[in-house]
């Protein structure tokens, strides 16, 4: 009768261990998952914020300008050249 309580607690403690075991190795693969999420995250936020410098410094006016100037042979214009329309803004 001992023996089979001593088989018997020895199993459960080995159960024990092992579901132990088990749990800190999922907690392991999902701290892993988590930090690879994280460093995704702040590369996408990276690559959000370089994007939007370099649209700002598409969007600017001086470049607007010397591309219109250089692809579209446009020109400022001099005060000959502007026509004041009538009528006003509402």
């Amino acid at each position: 009768m001992r023996l089979g309580v001593l088989v018997l607690g020895f199993a459960g403690l080995l159960s024990a261990l092992s579901l132990v075991t088990w749990r800190q190795s999922r907690a392991i693969e999902a701290l892993a998952e988590l930090d690879h999420l994280e460093r995704s995250l702040s590369l996408a936020e990276w690559e959000r914020t370089e994007l939007l410098r370099r649209i700002q410094g598409l969007a600017s006016g001086p470049r607007i300008s010397s591309f219109a100037q250089e692809h579209l042979g446009m020109h400022h214009p001099e005060a000959s050249e502007m026509v004041l329309l009538p009528g006003g803004a509402p």
